[in-house]
């Protein structure tokens, strides 16, 4: 196997910014790093804890666990920026390791996820700063915390 990204920043070997958002027995929620991955404001990625490639090799518990750790992720993401939309995504071709991408789309983006993918990653569109992406991750993490714990 290839060196495996998501593995490294489950591992600790990458520090994403803000570090881990959340997590729980089987997902981690996190802030995208910079590179190789786009880096813009807001673009959280929750993968799954041990290495599996493909959907299909879930084990029920993880499938399970994930519909509220997406949930919460998205309630917690839309409270902090109040996007206009925010996108759900797996892909898994560069990295593969089960994860999903969720893409906050404010209202100055156009209205079409697959321009906004495009120009997110051939343009790098709506790039952020490390500390931008630290301070929505701290933002994210402290409202999840309050819809996880009250």
């Amino acid at each position: 196997m290839d060196r495996c990204i998501s593995c490294d920043v489950i591992s600790g070997n990458i520090e994403p910014p803000g570090g881990i958002i959340s997590e729980d027995r089987y997902w981690v929620v996190n802030h995208s790093v910079a590179s190789p991955v786009i880096q813009m404001r807001g673009f959280l990625i929750i993968q799954l804890k041990r290495h599996c490639e493909h959907l299909a090799d879930l084990t029920l518990e993880e499938i399970a666990a994930f519909g509220p750790i997406l949930r919460n992720t998205c309630i917690a993401l839309s409270r902090v920026l109040r996007p206009a939309k925010i996108y759900s995504c797996s892909f898994g071709e560069t990295t593969q390791h089960v994860h999903f991408w969720i893409v906050p789309r404010s209202a100055d983006m156009p209205a079409d996820a697959l321009q906004v993918l495009t120009r997110m990653i051939n343009e790098k569109a709506w790039s952020c700063s490390e500390a931008e992406a630290a301070e929505v991750a701290r933002l994210v993490r402290k409202e999840l915390s309050q819809l996880i714990w009250g």
